[in-house]
């Protein structure tokens, strides 16, 4: 156990000051902080144009009884215009943000044109004149009606066992299950292909042949694999505090982001899947990169592992449609697709606990195969140079 630990301990301080690896743990950082000061200045930008006069010129008195609108987003006040001159001067003068021509016939037709100076105004400006126009068009109905229709309505996505339920203003919390898992499979990718480089270096500079004298094959894979898992769960700790920091200060800013959140079982969940998906990866690429002459002949290798990985992703309506389904729960169990299609689920649906377990379950017994089987072909291609392992030698070493 010491040796394997210090293996591990050296991979992970060899790659964790490496270029690469910083530069793939700063982009994402750097899109974060774009997107965030991209944001705020929308923001800023929408809240001065959610503020102000707008004027209308209503021919018709078709607006008599209108009330103004109770709206948190918008701080507008709408004043009428006897006239098209009378706006348009009040606008050049900069009195008002925009004004609404009201066609003769507006409470038969609901025609009206908009006119502004430098900015056109939000989509809540427009969606509260529009409040404010209906309320003058029911102001014959019951008080009660007339509210009830011009609050529109309030749509809420509830799951299909009814377990959970997501309104229009925390939409966000069913998209954030699918950003979490894709950022982990960013990091674990990533992860293996450090993994998969290393082992092809190594055996290039004949760096193997000095340390197989003091470990065996199974430790030093296993090393390699845990320091290399480390540094991928140091990757998605970063990005993780950056993703919550960026929605603690987006979420004073857009109220649709306030009380965003991930439920801790899912975290943890996600933890779990992540390490061991992590080893059978690891464990697969190492392999390839024991049995390859080079990295272009590894990454026709990887391709199919990959694919079948994020082949969750092809399946993303089916899985939506009927998430509890055969399709659904088949990606679920099978090891290499069980994280993402379990993510996917999560965001629509109540997995079924026994789900879950049998797919942990499966995916630690794939994974300790997979670094057995790593540990028979690294023994196989460590001191081979200039010659691939061939597929037959691993069947057969495999029955030995």
């Amino acid at each position: 156990m010491r040796k394997l630990l210090l293996i591990a301990w050296h991979e992970y301080k060899k790659h964790v000051l490496r270029k690469r690896f910083l530069g793939a743990l700063l982009a994402p950082l750097l899109f974060i902080a774009i997107g965030g000061i991209i944001g705020f200045i929308t923001v800023q930008s929408f809240s001065e144009s959610d503020t102000g006069v707008v004027g209308y010129v209503d021919p018709s008195n078709a607006l008599a009884k209108a009330y103004k609108p109770t709206s948190p987003e918008t701080q507008i006040e709408f004043r009428r215009f006897e006239s098209k001159a009378e706006a348009d001067a009040a606008l050049n003068r900069e009195q008002i943000r925009a004004y609404y021509e009201l066609a003769p016939d507006f409470a038969q037709s609901g025609r009206a044109d908009l006119f502004y100076w430098k900015r056109d105004i939000s989509g809540d400006v427009r969606d509260d004149f529009e409040t404010y126009a209906q309320s003058a068009l029911l102001s014959d109905v019951n008080p009660q009606i007339a509210t009830r229709l011009t609050q529109g309505i309030d749509f809420t996505f509830e799951t299909p066992d009814q377990s959970r339920a997501f309104g229009e203003n925390n939409i966000v919390g069913f998209v954030l299950p699918f950003v979490f898992g894709l950022m982990f499979f960013v990091a674990l990718f990533a992860g293996a292909q450090y993994l998969m480089q290393a082992v092809i270096e190594e055996k290039e500079n004949r760096t193997m042949e000095v340390m197989v004298t003091t470990v065996t094959p199974t430790q030093l894979m296993g090393g390699k694999i845990l320091g290399l898992g480390a540094l991928g769960l140091t990757q998605v700790a970063v990005w993780l505090i950056a993703m919550a920091a960026a929605l603690a200060v987006a979420g004073q800013q857009f109220s649709f982001l306030q009380g965003a959140s991930i439920a801790p079982e899912f975290i943890a969940v996600t933890l779990v899947l992540f390490v061991l998906e992590y080893v059978l990866f690891g464990a697969v690429m190492a392999a390839i990169g024991a049995a390859v002459l080079d990295q272009k002949q590894a990454q026709q290798y990887t391709g199919p592992f990959v694919l079948l990985a994020i082949s969750p992703g092809f399946f993303i309506p089916v899985i939506f449609l009927d998430p509890n389904g055969v399709i659904a729960t088949v990606l679920t169990l099978f090891p290499f697709t069980a994280p993402l299609a379990l993510v996917f689920r999560y965001g629509i649906t109540t997995v079924p606990v026994w789900q879950i377990v049998v797919a942990i379950v499966l995916l630690i017994v794939f994974a300790a195969g997979a670094l057995w089987l790593a540990g028979r072909v690294f023994r196989l291609g460590m001191l081979r140079y200039g010659k691939a392992v061939a597929f037959r030698e691993i069947v057969a070493e495999v029955r030995s």
